[in-house]
């Protein structure tokens, strides 16, 4: 008896730890992704959801990227204190909406939950569920292992039987070939760990000049629902009536917006008796005070065109909705990363060097580096030399007329600069642990005509004749600008 028990222990052990190691491979090998990887991130976006307090995010965004960029939780809290969170990724349809929600809700009680309606029309055909099976699987994969998500992957697989389901269980099978990809992404969970952002991705390119605002002209006419989304459509105003949760439909602004789609859209408000704001009309588009292109708030919303919508959106549901704000450390801790990264957008747009040596001045996260090709400082001003002192910087810029100069300002640690009224000069070495490796090279008129920034192996300089500048980001770990600005008789100009 004693040897069959003896060989049972083993045999349980032996299940246990082939169980765990399976499932540390399972973990490793799938697809993970965070703010510094991409724009729609999801592995940080709902890691991070699931390291929220409990019961404390009051109002929860759903849908597809159009949602994951216009949202902005930070903008929100910091103009209303609402505490609110942003549930929606790239190409999220209704069908994962309304599973994302019901997971939601495990860990939250929110007053109220917004739902775009994009996804309720076509927009993949071809698909069961009306999206990519890229998003079946980065949807699936960043839910925790729960009766919700086993019954999201047995309805994905009955609807869509292209589908194997047992690939959603044991995802090495899906992903076996990744090991030559593994990253230290994949195995460092605290580099997936946070969304400070909380679900909102930004953008930062310009959109078009001009909008059409979307004005009523026939009522008559329906646009046809996708029946599986129509489906989830209900079994999301059902789960949110079970839980005396204020459903709100929205359509933020794009070019598709017809009478046949706004009019179904009224009809849902109608028949379910939930509200529905049509961003894309008279009445609400010009409330929201975009100034375009830099605001962009048309399809995919720039940082900018987030800040108004979210400014606008958080109006609707503190007047409308009754949602009160509440002083949450989880929201006033990030204020200060949104902020930057709004500063860091701007700088790549500023076009006056002045203005742009003040920006620099005002954040200590920012390491520059400087390159001067041909000359800099034959019509410098007065003004532009005090900014530069303020940065750090101690040449004699007026007497420097073709020299070679190079600067590295950590404005945490002070400037490092080398001049030369003759030859070209190189600085080089590494900040940060390491992990910030550089190489500048200057060449004035009298030095062979020159001009090289690199970090990390990559050049990034303008290549300009004048002041080069390369911006490092010590927040988000990236290159978030490259510029030459020069003086001429003619006046200032800049080079990106």
């Amino acid at each position: 008896m004693k040897k069959i028990l003896t060989k049972i222990t083993k045999s349980i052990v032996f299940i246990a730890l082939l169980a765990v190691v399976l499932y540390e491979v399972n973990e490793i090998l799938v697809p993970k992704n965070n703010h510094l990887t991409t724009i729609w991130s999801s592995t940080d976006r709902y890691n991070q959801f699931y390291n929220m307090e409990k019961n404390t995010v009051d109002v929860i965004f759903l849908g597809s990227s159009v949602v994951a960029n216009a949202m902005s939780p930070q903008e929100i809290y910091d103009d209303y204190g609402i505490r609110s969170y942003n549930l929606a990724s790239s190409g999220q349809s209704i069908f994962f909406n309304y599973y994302w929600l019901k997971e939601a809700l495990k860990y939250q009680s929110p007053k109220v939950v917004v739902l775009d309606s994009k996804f309720i029309f076509s927009v993949y055909p071809d698909s069961a569920v009306n999206t990519t099976e890229g998003t079946y699987r980065e949807c699936a994969n960043s839910m925790k292992w729960s009766p919700n998500k086993v019954e999201m992957i047995n309805e994905l697989c009955k609807n869509d039987p292209s589908q194997d389901k047992l690939s959603y269980y044991l995802t090495n099978l899906r992903y076996h070939t990744r090991w030559a990809e593994i990253q230290d992404i994949d195995m460092n969970a605290e580099l997936t760990s946070q969304d400070e952002l909380k679900g909102q991705s930004i953008i930062t390119n310009l959109g078009d000049a001009g909008y059409d605002v979307f004005v009523s002209s026939d009522t008559s006419i329906k646009a046809d629902p996708v029946p599986l989304m129509e489906e989830y459509l209900t079994k999301i105003v059902d789960l949110c009536k079970e839980n005396n949760i204020q459903l709100v439909l929205v359509t933020y602004p794009d070019i598709t917006m017809t009478d046949a789609v706004n009019n179904r859209m009224v009809y849902y408000s109608e028949a379910y008796g939930v509200p529905y704001y049509n961003f894309c009309s008279v009445e609400h588009y010009y409330e929201i005070g975009a100034q375009l292109p830099k605001e962009n708030v048309i399809e995919h919303e720039n940082i900018w065109g987030a800040i108004k919508m979210s400014q606008y959106m958080g109006g609707i549901l503190q007047k409308n909705f009754g949602v009160q704000p509440v002083q949450d450390e989880q929201w006033s801790s990030t204020s200060y990363y949104y902020h930057h990264m709004i500063g860091s957008a701007d700088l790549s747009y500023i076009n006056n060097i002045d203005e742009y040596l003040k920006t620099l001045a005002g954040d200590p996260q920012y390491i520059t580096f400087i390159s001067v090709k041909d000359d800099a400082v034959r019509f410098i001003t007065d003004e532009d030399i005090a900014l530069l002192n303020e940065l750090g910087l101690k040449a004699p810029f007026k007497d420097m007329f073709r020299y070679s100069y190079c600067a590295v300002i950590d404005n945490n640690e002070g400037a490092f600069e080398e001049k030369s009224a003759d030859e070209q000069i190189t600085i080089n070495g590494s900040l940060d642990e390491g992990k910030l490796i550089y190489e500048v090279t200057s060449g004035g008129t009298n030095a062979g005509i020159a001009c090289s920034i690199v970090i990390n192996g990559e050049n990034y300089e303008a290549n300009g004749v004048g002041f080069n500048f390369v911006v490092y980001d010590r927040v988000t770990q990236t290159v978030v600008d490259s510029v030459c600005f020069y003086r001429n008789e003619d006046g200032e100009y800049c080079k990106r």
